[in-house]
C-alpha cells in the first residue's frame, strides 16, 4: 500500500465544545460532592470562554492579513476582533455593542480577566458565632458571582447560553452563515479556515434535548446527532 502524508490544521473548537458541555452536565448532576460541582462550574466556564477567543481568532486567521497586520489585530481583546472581522469582510456591517449578546459576552471577558489576572475581593462577612454568610458582587446582565470561588454550575449554565447566544448572533445575524457554512468555518482544518469540508462532530440526541431544555442553541452550527 502506498504511503502519503496528508497535513490539516486542528483549531480545537470541537475539543472546546465538548469538554464545556460535559463539564456542565456534570456539574449540574445532583450526585457529584457541592466543592466538585464547582470545580467542573469554573472548568466549564473558562472552556465557554476559550470557545469564543478560539472563534475570534478563526475569524481573523481567515482574512489571509499581511504578517504586521495580523500581528497588530492579534493583540486586540476577541470582541474586537469579531467587530474588525465584519468590517473587514463585509459593507456597513459592525458589532452592535448594546445588545444583550455583546453586553453578555463583555460581561463574561471581564470575568475571565479577573480570573487570569486575580486581584484580592473583598468579602463582607455576616457572622453568627464561629459561622458566617457572605453576599458576593454579581455581574449585572448575567448575575455570575465576580469572585471565582463564587462559582458554581448555575454560573458555567449562564456562561453557556450566553456564549452559543453570542455565536448564533454573530455568524447567523450579522454574517448571515448558514449553519453548513459556520461549521466548514469553525471546524476546518484547512490552512485558512473556509468552506471546505469538515469533520462534523458528533454528540447524543439525548445531550442535545437536555441542551435545548436549558436553553443552550447550538443550531447555528451543523452538528451531527446520533
Amino acid at each position: 500500500m502506498d504511503k502519503r502524508i496528508e497535513i490539516s490544521y486542528e483549531r480545537n473548537f470541537d475539543t472546546l465544545l465538548f469538554d464545556s458541555i460535559d463539564m456542565l452536565l456534570h456539574s449540574l448532576d445532583a450526585d457529584v460532592d457541592f466543592d466538585f460541582r464547582q470545580t467542573l462550574g469554573r472548568s466549564s466556564m473558562l472552556n465557554s470562554i476559550l470557545l469564543l477567543e478560539l472563534s475570534a481568532n478563526t475569524c481573523i486567521e481567515s482574512l489571509e492579513l499581511e504578517g504586521s497586520v495580523f500581528n497588530e489585530i492579534d493583540r486586540l481583546p476577541f470582541l474586537g476582533k469579531f467587530d474588525f472581522f465584519l468590517r473587514t469582510k463585509f459593507r456597513n456591517r459592525k458589532l452592535e455593542r448594546g445588545v444583550v449578546e455583546v453586553e453578555g459576552i463583555k460581561e463574561l471577558k471581564k470575568l475571565r480577566d479577573g480570573y487570569v489576572h486575580m486581584k484580592p475581593h473583598k468579602v463582607i462577612w455576616e457572622m453568627e458565632g464561629d459561622s458566617g454568610r457572605a453576599d458576593m458582587d454579581k455581574t449585572a446582565l448575567l448575575g455570575i458571582p465576580k469572585n471565582p470561588k463564587g462559582w458554581d454550575e448555575n454560573s458555567a449554565l449562564k456562561t453557556t447560553q450566553a456564549v452559543h447566544a453570542f455565536l448564533k448572533y454573530f455568524f447567523r445575524v450579522k454574517c448571515k452563515y448558514g449553519p453548513e457554512r459556520v461549521g466548514a468555518f469553525l471546524l476546518s482544518e484547512s490552512k485558512v479556515p473556509g468552506s471546505d469540508p469538515y469533520p462534523i462532530p458528533l454528540f447524543y440526541k439525548s445531550t442535545r434535548k437536555k441542551l435545548m431544555e436549558m436553553g443552550v442553541d447550538l443550531s447555528y452550527i451543523k452538528l451531527a446527532w446520533a
